[in-house]
């Protein structure tokens, strides 16, 4: 017992020397503050540029909800290799929204990466199709975020995080079901 009252005249006194000493001028943190919200002595860095995702990707792309036979949502992505070098692979981002247009939160997230290693030869098509487990899905945007080269080359970025691929992806147009 006695040592917890020691502890905690120790606590009061270093609480009592902090404030004590802010009130005097000893300590004063707000020179601080406004040295640190103060940005016109600073010389603001430029935000580093994602050169990954510079130019063009390299492809041509529009999709199309619908439903599979039992009534679960489907995505169709009719692809173009507008590049000029045969495609490997190519990454999507899926942002699904419900019959509202509300985003929804509680997808599984190995939904929303969406892949292909099907290869696209320079200058031809191909369509993907994926099938989806939330029923709810009536949109989506969809974004490109890596497109993998057979030359090994790769726009994008393969491991890039959300906030970096709706920054920096090119978004394809998804048309809901007609």
């Amino acid at each position: 017992m006695k040592s917890i009252r020691i502890k905690f005249c120790i606590l009061m006194v270093l609480l009592i020397l902090i404030i004590a000493g802010s009130l005097t001028g000893c300590i004063d943190i707000s020179d601080e503050i406004s040295t640190m919200n103060d940005t016109s002595n600073n010389t603001v860095a430029p935000e580093p540029k994602n050169t990954a995702f510079e130019g063009n990707c390299g492809v041509a792309a529009s999709a199309q909800m619908g439903t599979d036979i039992i009534g679960y949502p489907t995505l169709t992505i009719s692809v173009q290799n507008i590049s000029g070098k045969d495609i490997s692979a190519i990454r999507f981002y899926a942002v699904p929204y419900d019959v509202y247009g509300e985003e929804i939160e509680r997808w599984i997230t190995s939904q929303r990466h969406l892949y292909t290693d099907d290869m696209i030869r320079a200058g031809q098509s191909d369509q993907l199709h994926y099938s989806f487990i939330e029923s709810s899905i009536k949109t989506m945007r969809l974004y490109v975020y890596s497109v993998y080269f057979s030359d090994g080359t790769e726009w994008g970025n393969k491991d890039a995080t959300k906030s970096t691929i709706l920054e920096n992806g090119t978004l394809i147009e998804v048309s809901g079901e007609e």
